[in-house]
This record gives structure tokens, sequence and C-alpha cells, in this order.
């Protein structure tokens, strides 16, 4: 029947592409919020531990709920793998962050957060075998260089609610090793089972996880006194973060290649400066801009492909 229709199915396409282009607009546009936003309530009245206890709690029971349409089953040797990988990509990679993005800035925090990329492409040679060439070891080295320049380079950072901007600097950094590990991890997994019964399980050993650290200054927060805007910064990170981008992200992701969707990781930290800057949160610095010049010259070049001659191609 579908062949009847009066119009032809290549018109839709360009307004569903657009949805997926807004979709994952938006995706970059609550990570990079997240920087500041999520400082407001951190260290007073919500303490980093009890934050991220909340977050994952959150998180774990939104997704239980959802996968409930789904029903699928997980293999329970892939369980176990799962347990270890939520290590890494709930408990390691949130303690971490949130620690570090209460000590730093939030420009720098996000400008450290995108070497993960470079994290990842290093543990892929050494545990997945992967083939490293000239142009992707330069990209290394530039990625490394403009990461500890920003981690080393404070400068006058320290003035916006930066406590200790290169303890948390280096926090930030430690959260990109433990979320890459967490990615290789859970890769051979993504070939099996839907992203969603994934995180749910990945959410609720979270929770099992950060218990010793964030639950009791979780139950010790004075909920009945938090203001108004306290509760929109919860709202925001624990829905619009950890929940909506997620599901926005994998919808992106079914209607777009994979590698534009990876892609839109580069807006974050032009998002997360414009917030910041509007949010009196943050200012631009020269260091930042040093920085990211070496680390998006980096990334440029170990995702860069040379296109294949076109006569080749064709006798492929």
């Amino acid at each position: 029947m579908r062949n009847f229709l009066p119009h032809p199915k290549p018109l839709f396409m360009p307004s569903r592409l657009l949805a997926a282009h807004l979709a994952l607009f938006t995706v970059a546009l609550l990570y990079g919020a997240n920087y500041s936003i999520a400082k407001i309530a951190m260290p007073d009245p919500i303490p980093p531990a009890a934050f991220i206890m909340l977050r994952v709690l959150a998180a774990s029971l939104l997704f239980w709920i959802t996968s409930f349409w789904l029903r699928e089953k997980v293999a329970k040797a892939d369980i176990f793998r799962l347990a270890i990988a939520s290590a890494f990509g709930v408990a390691c990679n949130q303690l971490l962050f949130f620690k570090g993005l209460e000590m730093t800035s939030p420009i720098s925090a996000s400008l450290i957060m995108l070497t993960a990329p470079i994290v990842v492409l290093l543990f892929s040679v050494f545990f997945l075998g992967e083939q490293l060439n000239s142009l992707k070891i330069i990209g290394i080295v530039l990625g490394v260089i403009g990461a500890a320049y920003l981690i080393l380079n404070t400068g006058s950072s320290a003035a916006f609610k930066a406590r200790n901007p290169l303890l948390g600097n280096l926090l930030i950094g430690g959260n990109a090793v433990a979320y890459s590990i967490y990615l290789i991890m859970i890769k051979p997994l993504t070939q099996k089972y839907q992203a969603i019964t994934l995180l749910k399980w990945v959410f609720l050993f979270g929770c099992l996880y950060v218990l010793p650290f964030g639950g009791p200054g979780a139950l010790a927060i004075p909920y009945s006194q938090l203001s108004a805007e306290i509760w929109a910064v919860l709202a925001f990170v624990l829905i619009g973060v950890t929940f909506l981008a997620y599901l926005l992200n994998a919808w992106a992701l079914q209607r777009l290649p994979a590698s534009v969707v990876s892609s839109y990781i580069y807006l974050q930290p032009l998002l997360a400066a414009l917030v910041a800057i509007l949010l009196a949160a943050d200012e631009l610095r020269p260091a930042l801009f040093i920085s990211a010049a070496f680390i998006f010259s980096g990334l440029f070049l170990i995702s860069y492909k040379k296109r294949k001659p076109k006569l080749q191609e064709e006798a492929v």
C-alpha cells in the first residue's frame, strides 16, 4: 500500500533530517549548559556525591520504566560485563566529573572532556588492535598538549566559583579516561542489545556503587528548604541531561550516520562557553583559546579519513 501514497517518500526526508539535527543540537545544548547550571547547586546546598546519587537513581528508575515496553533479556555473562562497565561509566565517571566540576570552571571542563575521543583511540589501539597512522599520532600528541596546557594554566578561573582549578581539571581528565574505558567495554554489547536495555542495567549497578558515597549526603539534603531555582536545576540535570538527552541522541542515531551524531560533541564547548558567559559563571581567557586550538586540531587529525579515488571506488 505504501507505493500508492500520493506523495513519494523522499519529499518527507528533509523535515526528518532537520528534526534529527535539531534533536542533536538540543542534546549538545543540554550537555553544554550542564557545566554551568549544575554548579549552581554545588556544593551548597547539594554536595557533588549527593547530586550523583540523585542523578543515577533517577536515571535508573526512568530507564527501567521505559524498558518495560522492550522486555529484552540479557545473558548472565553480559550482566557481569555490564556490572564492570558501570563501575567506570557511572561510578568513576560521575564521581570524578561532578567533583571536578565543583573545583574548576565550566569552559575548562568542557574543553578537557573533548579529549575523550583521543583517549578512546588510545585504548582502541592497545585493546582492540586499531591501527595508528602518522596523522592519528600527531593528533594524539596535539590533544595531549592542549589538555595539559589547560590543566596547568588555571589563570583567573579561580574567580569563577573554581576552588581548585588544577585539581578540578585533573579530575575532569580522569573522568574522560573512565568514560573511555566504559565505551570500550560496552561497545561489543551494543551489537547485541537495545541501548535502553544496556543503560537500565548500567545505572542499576551504578546506584549500588554510588550509594556508599552519595547515599548519606542525599538523605541529608534539606529538601523542604530548597529554593525554586535549585529544584529547577535538579529537574534540568536529572531529567534533561540524564534522560532526555540520551533519548534524543538515540532517536537521532536511527536517522543519521554515527559519524554525524558524534560530530556534535564539538559544539559542546562553544555552547558551554556561551551559557557560562550569559550566567556569569566563567570568562574567555587566552589559555582557553590556545588549548582549544590544540585539542580541536588533534581531534580533526584523528578523525580525518582520506577519500578513496572515484575510479577505485567504482572498481570495488
